[in-house]
């Protein structure tokens, strides 16, 4: 302890002694480099991003894609170094950003010195990546910048962190909002017995012009097949193979069938007419991630919310039958197929389009249009 007391006083002294004796220092100014940032040109960058492909955000998207880009050109000290935009992307995800990964790609790759964005929130509205990134954008050699056009502020500027830091907050805290929000809208319509079914993606259903969920009687046919070839002692794998050797697609149009796409067949409640709502629930409005509810979350029953296919003693039956071990299987000979299977697109701009079996005959052709 003695000996360090003296080491800090000796210290003190050389200080002291210092401003004393008034030391001459002959102070050597800093080289400034031909490639001062003063001089050079910026490669400057653009980013652009709205979250949906509605008409009215589809012109907001092209009005920022013409702004930077002439903003950008009309800049005699700026070289345009790309528009990257992302239409259709949450701003809560930034790995789901396709033209975003890219840019930071470029920027890694020593292609960018600054990058133009609107606002915050257009960049990230998660807390944690708005922080990372411009950290990490900031470390580069040279650093990139990003400007930020609604509050006029460049993060290479020394007080940018401190009022970054708060924007990033706030537009973190607009999203969970958002989020609370939209989720709370989602489950006073299930309470209300609204529920939101897709049918792209669920055989035997489509939607009519009005958005009312009907039978589609040509898929509900296969649904009605697997039905009662289960109950006539067909097992699930037997089903599929069956489908597949007489060449009927799936809801997705490919002739590809799993026992496991079966199984979720004869699982469905939808096809006896019930529904069940929130069967699933996002964890958090960041990562977007989905689970299946065991009971952390209440689920909502309707009943009699579509049309049924099966009746509700014949699918009561079936879950019973799936509760038994395995049974005997039944030749698949005794299986009655349908000789034509017509195929509608259910959604994009064919929706409703019939798709043609290249091995039909004329008769059939003719057969499914009289």
């Amino acid at each position: 302890m003695v000996r360090r007391n003296s080491k800090i006083t000796r210290q003190q002294k050389k200080i002291r002694d210092a401003f004393v004796s008034e030391r001459t220092v002959e102070i050597i100014p800093a080289k400034r480099e031909f490639t001062d940032v003063k001089t050079k040109k910026l490669r400057v960058a653009a980013y652009c991003r709205v979250s949906t492909f509605d008409e009215s955000q589809s012109g907001s998207f092209e009005l920022q894609k013409q702004t930077y880009t002439e903003r950008i050109n009309s800049n005699p000290d700026w070289i345009m170094a790309g528009i990257y935009a992302d239409q259709g992307a949450s701003g809560t995800s930034i790995k789901r950003r396709e033209q975003f990964q890219q840019m930071l790609h470029d920027c890694r790759c020593g292609n960018i010195d600054l990058i133009i964005v609107k606002s915050v929130s257009r960049f990230a509205r998660n807390q944690l990546d708005f922080i990372s990134i411009y950290r990490e954008l900031k470390a580069l050699s040279p650093p990139v910048g990003i400007y930020i056009a609604d509050i006029n502020l460049n993060t290479l500027d020394t007080n940018s962190e401190f009022i970054l830091g708060i924007m990033a907050i706030v537009a973190q805290g607009e999203s969970e909002q958002k989020s609370a929000s939209i989720t709370w809208s989602v489950i006073e319509r299930f309470k209300r017995g609204i529920p939101m079914i897709p049918t792209h993606n669920l055989l035997g259903y489509t939607k009519d012009q009005y958005g009312r969920v009907v039978i589609d009687e040509t898929e509900a046919k296969i649904v009605r097949l697997i039905y009662d070839s289960y109950i006539e002692g067909m097992t699930a794998s037997e089903i599929a193979s069956t489908l597949m050797t007489n060449h009927i697609p799936t809801v997705t149009g490919l002739e590809r069938w799993t026992s496991l796409a079966v199984y979720n067949i004869l699982r469905n409640e939808k096809y006896k007419g019930e529904i069940i709502m929130q069967k699933t629930f996002t964890v958090d409005c960041f990562s977007h991630k989905t689970r299946k509810n065991n009971g952390e979350k209440p689920k909502y029953r309707l009943k009699n919310g579509i049309p049924s296919i099966i009746p509700e003693s014949r699918w009561d039956l079936v879950q019973e039958l799936l509760k038994q071990p395995r049974r005997k299987s039944k030749s698949t000979s005794e299986i009655f197929v349908p000789k034509l299977y017509i195929k509608k697109l259910k959604s994009g701009k064919l929706r409703d389009f019939v798709v043609l079996d290249p091995s039909w005959k004329s008769e059939d052709i003719h057969e499914v249009f009289k």
